[in-house]
């Protein structure tokens, strides 16, 4: 089973759980922690970057965030058996169709439970009826039935391409293998893996080698092939065991820079390329350059060579999107974008302290996070835990609970040599704009990051009034994940960026760029839009999990595709200058 598979069953248990619950079918044993904790591993096993079945042959699944040893032995019995009797047990209560409705957007398991009372046979029968307006005819709520149908078309406008760390895990195994071929004299990945695009299809590779016969039956043999599909004296193209189709090219060392190029600009990057070749008398091809006039094929061994033969400096791989690298080019302007070496901290990071959070907790301690940061080089790390949930907790208990927590943050801060320990908090943007935790406790921290995890769905100008609201407050220093978007789930909401992007620099917020492999979230073209206003970003990870802290060089991939430079990244800052950033004495 696939990750998205594994997932899927996960979350049908959470719906029937729930449903359960609120039944009273054997409701009494089933607890919110129950539901949440299936919710939770649904996301881990969701968001990971390698295969859920191959860290079960390795046994791994400890190693995975939020699967417990119970969880653990269910997941043993599905990788054994191919079903779990518990899960079975749970499920076969309620119509199959239910779960099938839990992939619409939107629909939470009482919606779906409520569409099955209408004897739906299908998501296309589902759909017909919501358009024909049978259902509403039949007495289902008129509001409801909109955005159910707004669902559908959102579930249908899915690509099912992969997410790029989970993409970039395989491709590096991929390079790997290529490179251990002592024929092979480099290897890379193409087209928008190479580009860095937050979303991948296949995926694709080129080769240089004097020999590409020996790369290509070298390749063929690579583990975990289930099918070779076609196989020449320079190509060959393959299935893996996970259902991915893998290409790979293999060019002359002499030609290779032009391979690389061809296989790696969008479309309209490539076109407008050839459109300046030709006013040049030139001719491009993954060949090489030709002369039109006498024919002469000229030497690229590297992208800057055939980039430098058409007068241009050579732009990165991540912005050939032909939104203007081409004009900077030519020009000699290419910015400087920020780097992975850059990075001197992250601060969006969750640990296991208890502080009864409002959404889920990390999986290790505060110390193992700046353990995990000091083996990452960088000059300070910051610890933003979830707060209490407001929802079912007092004003004075969510103070006294996160004044718990900045005391031993404190202690830890006094204790700990080499590295700056900053205390900070993820928190709610609620309905009306207002923040989840009292002005009390935000003004004893040494920074707030806060962002909306509900109500993606609503209008334009309430979404856009409730991030104005919290960019307003004093407390608040950074906007997280700031469009919302879950990457093969759910859009990034509407809202006025633009009205967003002038009040955060107005008032010296930054937006950030989440790492977090299904997030990705400031979009790149919002980044760039961003920096037209001097708005300051900050890269981080949101890691629930120490090893997620690695997800780092994705958040820059995002930046680097937004044009940004280390000039405009906060934590590529000294701790002197993010110290007077957030007013840390």
């Amino acid at each position: 089973m696939t990750n998205l598979e594994v997932a899927k069953l996960l979350r049908s248990v959470a719906a029937a759980l729930t449903l359960k619950k609120a039944n009273l079918l054997d409701g009494n044993k089933v607890s919110l922690f129950q539901v949440r904790a299936y919710e939770n591993a649904a996301t881990s096993i969701e968001n990971l970057t390698s295969e859920i079945e191959d860290l079960w042959e390795e046994d791994k699944l400890g190693d995975i965030p939020g699967v417990g040893e119970s969880l653990k032995k269910y997941l043993n019995e599905l990788f054994k058996n191919g079903k779990v009797e518990h899960f079975e047990k749970i499920m076969k209560a309620f119509d199959p169709i239910i779960f099938e409705f839990l992939e619409i957007p939107g629909v939470g398991p009482k919606t779906a439970e409520e569409l099955a009372k209408y004897k739906i046979k299908s998501l296309g029968d589902l759909k017909k009826r919501l358009k024909n307006g049978e259902l509403v005819r039949e007495g289902f709520s008129v509001k409801v039935a909109e955005k159910i149908l707004s669902g559908l078309e959102e579930l249908s406008s899915r690509t099912g391409r992969m997410l790029l760390p989970y993409a970039s895990s395989y491709a590096d195994k991929i390079l790997e293998y290529l490179k251990n071929n002592p024929k092979v004299l480099a290897a890379d990945a193409l087209g928008s893996l190479r580009r860095q695009v937050s979303t991948v299809g296949d995926l694709d590779f080129a080769a240089s080698a004097k020999d590409p016969t020996d790369v290509i039956n070298h390749f063929v043999k690579m583990p975990g092939i289930t099918q070779i599909v076609d196989q020449g004296k320079s190509s060959a193209t393959v299935v893996l065991a996970s259902g991915l189709h893998v290409d790979l090219l293999v060019g002359k060392p002499e030609s290779y820079g032009a391979l690389l190029q061809h296989f790696t600009g969008s479309k309209n990057h490539n076109i407008r390329l050839r459109n300046i070749a030709n006013e040049q008398g030139l001719s491009l091809s993954e060949y090489g350059v030709k002369n039109t006039k006498s024919g002469h094929i000229i030497p690229t061994k590297t992208e800057e060579e055939l980039y430098k033969i058409l007068k241009m400096d050579t732009p990165a791989p991540e912005i050939r999107e032909d939104t203007g690298e081409i004009e900077a080019a030519l020009a000699h302007r290419l910015p400087k974008l920020v780097e992975f070496k850059d990075i001197k901290g992250d601060l969006h990071l969750h640990s296991n302290f208890q502080l009864e959070p409002s959404h889920g907790s990390g999986a290790n301690t505060i110390q193992d996070l700046i353990n995990k940061a000091k083996g990452l080089g960088y000059e300070y790390v910051g610890i933003s835990d979830h707060p209490p949930a407001f929802t079912t907790h007092t004003r004075s208990e969510i103070i006294k609970l996160i004044e718990k927590r900045t005391k031993f943050i404190h202690s830890l801060k006094k204790s700990t040599k080499n590295i700056q320990i900053l205390n900070g908090l993820e928190i709610d943007i609620v309905g009306d704009g207002s923040l989840s935790v009292p002005d009390e406790a935000l003004k004893t921290l040494d920074f707030c990051i806060a962002g909306i995890h509900s109500g993606h769905r609503s209008h334009k100008d309430i979404l856009t009034k409730r991030i104005i609201k919290a960019l307003m407050s004093p407390y608040v220093d950074i906007i997280s994940h700031p469009s919302g978007r879950l990457l093969n789930e759910r859009d990034s909401f509407e809202a006025d960026w633009e009205e967003i992007f002038r009040v955060a620099a107005k008032n010296n917020k930054v937006l950030e760029i989440n790492g977090y492999p299904n997030r990705m979230d400031l979009r790149d073209d919002l980044v760039r839009q961003a920096k037209e206003f001097e708005v300051k970003f900050v890269i981080d990870t949101d890691a629930h999990e120490v090893s997620q802290m690695e997800n780092m060089k994705f958040g820059v991939a995002v930046a680097r595709r937004g044009w940004a430079q280390s000039s405009d990244i906060i934590n590529t800052w000294d701790w002197k200058k993010i110290a007077q950033w957030f007013n840390i004495n």
